[in-house]
C-alpha cells in the first residue's frame, strides 16, 4: 500500500509540471496564432501555392540616350500612337513617406502631366495620424501647378471590421478623384493613369515609352524588390503596378488586371524610411498590421535598427517564396555595393537620401525636445 500511495504521488508531482508547461503553451499559441501559421504557411508555401501575377512578360528594351520612336515601338511588338493626344496621370495613395514622393515626382516630372495625390488623418487601423503632405507641400512646391489633391477623413475601426476596409476607401475616393477631373480634357485625348503605391515607382523612360507605344488597355510594371533601401535586392517579385487606359468603367486598383507585364520596369522601395517612428507607424497603421499581434517587442527601435542593418524580415516571418530555391536565397540577402541604375535624382542627392543607399543603413532617432523647446535629430544603431 505504501509503494502505490508513493507512486500516485511521484505521478501527482510529474503531471503538475506537465499540465503547467501545457497551459504555457496553448498561452504562447493564442498570442502569436499569427506568426506561428504563418510560419507554417510560409515554409509549404512551395508545395500548395503558385505564384500570382501576369505571366506574360514583355521584354524591355532600353538603353540610356536611347530615343523613344517607333522602332522601339517595334521592338516590344506594339504599334506607335503616332497623332493620337495622350495625357499621363500619375494616382498615388501617401501616409508618411514623403522622401519618397519627391524621388517619385522628379523622376516621372518629365512625363506626367498631372499628379493626383491622395492621403488620410488616419491609417489603414483607425490610428490618428498627421496628414503628412498637406503640412510639407511647400516642400514640392515646383510641381504645385501639376497636383491635384485630397485628403479623405479617416476614423476608427469598429468592432470586427478590417483595416481592408479603409484601404478599399482610399482607392475608391482616388477613383472620384480621377473621375471627377477626366472632364478637363478634350474628348479627343486619351488618358493613361499609372496606378502604384507611393513605393512603386515607375521609371520615366517606362512612362515615355507607354506613353509613345499602344500597349493595349492595361498593362503591368515589374519592378525591382527592394527592403529598406537600395542595398537590399529581393528580386523581381514586384508586379501589381500598373499603367492603364482610362475608359468609362475604369477605375483605381492595385490587383491583377491583365495577364501582361513589362519588364524590369522601374523600383519598389518597401520600407524605405528616414526615421524609426516610421517603421513603427507603417507597421501599426498598414492593412496587415495584425503581424504584430501581441509581440510589441518587435516595435523596439533597436530591434528595427539591427533588422534594417541585416536585411531581416521586419516581423521576423519567413519570405514569401513559391520554390525553396528563392526561399532560401531570400532568408540570407546580400547587401549591394552599386548605385548603378537608380533614379537620377536620388542620386543627384545622394547625400540628403544615403539612408536609401548601400552602406546607408542607419535610421534617425530624434530626440526629445530640448530645454528651448526645439528637436534634434541623432542617429542611432
Amino acid at each position: 500500500m505504501a509503494f502505490t500511495f508513493l507512486r500516485m504521488q511521484r505521478t501527482r508531482l510529474l503531471l503538475i509540471p506537465a499540465f503547467v508547461l501545457t497551459l504555457v503553451v496553448f498561452y504562447l499559441v493564442g498570442q502569436n496564432h499569427y506568426q506561428i501559421g504563418s510560419a507554417l504557411s510560409s515554409a509549404t508555401r512551395p508545395i500548395w501555392d503558385q505564384a500570382e501575377g501576369p505571366s506574360n512578360i514583355v521584354t524591355h528594351y532600353y538603353s540610356e540616350g536611347l530615343d523613344i520612336e517607333e522602332s522601339v515601338c517595334r521592338l516590344h511588338n506594339w504599334p506607335e500612337r503616332k497623332d493620337e493626344k495622350v495625357k499621363v496621370l500619375d494616382a498615388i495613395l501617401i501616409s508618411t513617406e514623403l522622401d519618397l514622393l519627391e524621388i517619385r515626382l522628379n523622376e516621372l516630372d518629365p512625363v506626367v502631366d498631372r499628379f493626383f495625390i491622395l492621403e488620410s488623418n488616419a491609417t489603414f487601423t483607425g490610428l490618428p495620424k498627421e496628414a503628412s503632405f498637406s503640412l510639407n507641400r511647400k516642400r514640392f512646391a515646383k510641381f504645385d501647378k501639376k497636383i491635384s489633391y485630397r485628403l479623405v477623413p479617416g476614423y476608427p475601426l469598429e468592432e470586427g471590421q478590417s483595416p481592408f476596409e479603409q484601404e478599399s476607401n482610399a482607392r475608391n475616393q482616388m477613383t472620384k478623384l480621377l473621375r471627377a477631373h477626366m472632364t478637363e480634357f478634350l474628348p479627343d485625348t486619351k488618358s493613361i493613369v499609372i496606378m502604384s503605391d507611393i513605393d512603386e515607382i515607375p521609371a520615366a523612360h517606362t512612362i515615355e515609352l507607354l506613353r509613345t507605344c499602344d500597349f493595349g488597355q492595361s498593362i503591368h510594371l515589374q519592378l525591382r524588390n527592394y527592403v529598406y533601401s537600395f542595398e537590399w535586392l529581393v528580386g523581381f517579385t514586384s508586379w501589381r503596378a500598373s499603367v492603364h487606359l482610362w475608359g468609362p468603367d475604369s477605375y483605381y486598383r492595385h490587383s491583377q488586371s491583365g495577364d501582361t507585364v513589362l519588364a524590369d520596369a522601374g523600383w519598389h522601395c518597401s520600407y524605405c524610411f528616414r526615421t524609426i517612428p516610421e517603421y513603427v507607424t507603417k507597421m501599426k497603421g498598414f492593412s496587415h498590421a495584425d503581424r504584430i499581434g501581441g509581440r510589441l517587442e518587435l516595435l523596439d527601435p533597436q530591434r528595427i535598427q539591427d533588422t534594417i542593418c541585416h536585411g531581416k524580415d521586419i516581423f521576423g516571418m519567413l519570405p514569401e517564396a513559391y520554390n525553396y530555391v528563392d526561399l532560401l536565397s531570400a532568408l540570407s540577402l546580400e547587401p549591394l555595393t552599386t548605385a548603378v541604375g537608380l533614379p537620377l535624382f536620388l542620386i543627384e542627392n545622394a547625400e540628403r537620401f544615403k539612408f536609401l543607399l548601400p552602406g546607408g543603413c542607419l535610421r534617425e532617432i530624434p530626440r526629445p525636445p530640448t530645454e528651448t523647446g526645439s528637436v534634434i535629430g541623432d542617429i542611432g544603431r
